[in-house]
């Protein structure tokens, strides 16, 4: 929202596409509690709505709204790939994605990447953005979530300063992987 304010004045068409994504952000989350909440209350099985995965990755550059531009590149066969392992996919993805929108300063082009390594997928998340210069990972959840994600699946997550300049959020998850 904050960064949906910064850019209303200086770039409506940027801050539009900012404000679109927190509000899908939002419906989700909500959707997600409620479904957590009945399921807490009654112990039934709560009706999830379908949950995106791989294949929804490239929804992702249109989420955005243009600027910076995202352009994503899948390659190898997924056809195999578990749902489980395809949302945690998207998520991550969305995750990095939203965190170089939101934190990346003067990023122009946000590279969303999946490949398919033998027994694993990499996903990697890089923008052109400038260095934040303290070195420091910034503050919130996002990052730890990311990375808790990819443990749970046996994976791994690093995310940090590019030395080529930018952020680059790099995730390796094993295809065998039991997911629902």
């Amino acid at each position: 929202a904050q960064a949906g304010r910064a850019l209303a004045a200086s770039n409506p068409d940027r801050a539009l596409g900012t404000l679109e994504t927190i509000e899908e952000s939002a419906s989700r989350t909500l959707e997600e509690m409620r479904a957590m909440v009945v399921f807490l209350r009654d112990g039934a099985e709560p009706d999830f709505a379908p949950q995106p995965g791989l294949a929804d990755i490239e929804r992702l550059a249109r989420r955005v709204g243009g600027w910076p531009l995202v352009d994503v590149q899948v390659a190898g066969d997924f056809a195999a790939l578990s749902p489980g392992l395809g949302v945690a996919l998207y998520r991550i993805a969305q995750e990095a994605v939203t965190n170089a929108v939101r934190h990346a300063r003067d990023a122009t082009r946000i590279t969303v990447h999946v490949a398919d390594e033998d027994e694993q997928v990499r996903l990697t998340v890089r923008d052109d953005g400038a260095a934040n210069g303290t070195g420091r990972t910034p503050p919130g959840y996002g990052l730890v979530g990311m990375a808790e994600r990819a443990s749970l699946l046996g994976g791994s997550l690093q995310a940090g300063p590019d030395p080529d300049g930018g952020w680059t959020v790099d995730a390796l998850l094993p295809k065998g992987v039991a997911t629902s």
